[in-house]
């Protein structure tokens, strides 16, 4: 059987016995290669072929020696993430990038987001220069808990003309999106608690429940919250980047079906094989 599926990601993996998720491996405090090295052989595991690798979170990543695109590039950190990039191409996968994650707390370690003026130049600084070999930008992880739905539509308009490269003289688009959990619970049915943005490329999506709790959630229940998101998309395909953080069987289950509904291009975490 052949799932139509365009991405195969896996989010969450162990290194040395704790969970930890692909967002920050590409340059969060304290990432290691061999933590790297380590997510991309789980990755292997389960057959994943993409990988999100979030730049600036409010608590544990930065790009900067200082303030927010106000201060030195982090050189060590740059290094880190080309590094992980690199490795995951010379393995056959895609690299993803997430620039935003936040806000984490009144008081955060890193703060960006109240510098709102800086964003679009940061933007657009990372993808020109990363344009060349990464597959898929997001403007943020759940960008609904601190960005409206105009803003997040006012920043793809801003990278997705710079998302691109030319290959064998053809300009090549490079998708653009965010990731968000868009859908609420009403009674025994569903409802949008935002609208998908209206010139995303694809839908970058987490279900309603916490990936912890993913195994209380039944095969059906998951398939029918993906399935009223898949008709309320605007016909853009949806990736189920964040649902289960387990490797139980429920997951494989859960990942399966969702992969067979129409519309959906790409699921997180492990699948059952077919035999």
């Amino acid at each position: 059987m052949s799932l139509p599926l365009i991405a195969h990601s896996r989010l969450f993996s162990k290194y040395n016995g704790s969970w930890g998720m692909a967002w920050y491996v590409g340059c969060g405090d304290g990432t290691t290669i061999d933590q790297q090295n380590v997510f991309i052989d789980e990755m292997d595991k389960i057959g994943a072929n993409v990988a999100i690798l979030n730049l600036m979170n409010e608590e544990l990543s930065t790009l900067f020696v200082g303030e927010y695109m106000n201060s030195a590039w982090d050189q060590r950190r740059i290094d880190l993430l080309m590094g992980m990039i690199q490795r995951l191409r010379d393995r056959g996968k895609m690299a993803g990038i997430a620039f935003f994650d936040g806000p984490a707390s009144d008081n955060p370690k890193y703060p960006f987001l109240r510098y709102s003026d800086r964003h679009v130049p940061f933007m657009q600084i990372v993808t020109q220069a990363l344009a060349p070999v990464v597959d898929v930008f997001f403007i943020g992880i759940e960008t609904n808990r601190y960005a409206s739905i105009t803003d997040v539509e006012d920043v793809i308009d801003v990278v997705s003309p710079l998302a691109c490269r030319m290959i064998n003289g053809v300009r090549y688009q490079i998708p653009v999106s965010t990731h968000e959990q868009n859908v609420g619970r009403v009674g025994n049915g569903f409802k949008m608690l935002r609208r998908v943005a209206r010139n995303a490329h694809f839908v970058g999506y987490e279900t309603i429940n916490h990936p912890h709790n993913g195994d209380a959630v039944s095969v059906a229940d998951m398939v029918r919250e993906v399935e009223f998101l898949v008709a309320n998309s605007g016909g853009r395909g949806v990736w189920v980047m964040e649902s289960n953080s387990s490797d139980s069987q429920r997951v494989e289950e859960q990942n399966n079906a969702l992969a067979q509904i129409p519309g959906v291009i790409g699921v997180d975490g492990p699948m059952q094989k077919n035999t």
